[in-house]
């Protein structure tokens, strides 16, 4: 349960980040953030996203690059892959993506 606390916090942390760094709102960078650590193979992804506006493309190679240093200066030490995985879980839990192996944690 303390990880799972533990995680929610980075996560704020990183969505904080983002928002601030590219002045926009707390929901987009959420957004933005679900965008860069989906590998679109949750049902949601393949069923709805487009309905909702959800489409990962537009999220630029440079911007992928500015979250992922986020998210490493945040979660320090921790395999970018399970970072991902971690971030997921706690944006997306009822679609989890499949978890990477043990040996990367």
């Amino acid at each position: 349960m303390s990880e799972i606390k533990s995680d929610r916090s980075m996560v704020d942390r990183i969505i904080a980040c983002i928002s601030k760094s590219e002045g926009i709102d707390w929901n987009e960078a959420r957004q933005m953030l679900h965008k860069y650590v989906c590998e679109g193979k949750c049902n949601w992804y393949k069923t709805k996203s487009k309905a909702a506006g959800f489409d990962r493309t537009d999220l630029t190679e440079k911007k992928r690059e500015d979250i992922e240093k986020l998210v490493r200066q945040v979660m320090k030490g921790c395999d970018i892959e399970y970072a991902k995985w971690r971030i997921h879980n706690i944006l997306c839990p009822g679609h989890p993506r499949p978890s990477p192996s043990k040996d990367r944690r």
